[in-house]
């Protein structure tokens, strides 16, 4: 189970948006360091999608605290929206990579 000293770590990620206006982007990175969050922890992300049709979207976000798997690994769930470019957004939800 989580102790604080296990905070010393990051997860990678990588999603597709949602389709809107008929394309998606890719969004892939490393989440910072562990932040307590109660008896928990979360992470922070930010970046930059690929471009498609000429353009990119930034987003950033919290995770959710930790999932804890049968292995003793952990991931966390990503949501949100990504900034508004060529009138549109995409929205977003996945899991990020196992870390132990």
């Amino acid at each position: 189970m989580y102790s604080r000293t296990d905070l010393n770590h990051v997860h990678g990620f990588c999603f597709i948006t949602s389709v809107d206006v008929q394309h998606t982007h890719t969004m892939a990175g490393t989440t910072s360091c562990g932040i307590p969050y109660g008896a928990n922890h979360v992470h922070r992300y930010k970046g930059v999608t690929s471009c498609d049709r000429g353009h990119v979207h930034c987003y950033f976000g919290m995770t959710g605290p930790a999932l804890y798997l049968a292995d003793g690994s952990h991931v966390h769930c990503h949501s949100g929206i990504t900034s508004l470019t060529h009138n549109h957004i995409h929205h977003y939800c996945g899991l990020g990579y196992p870390s132990y």
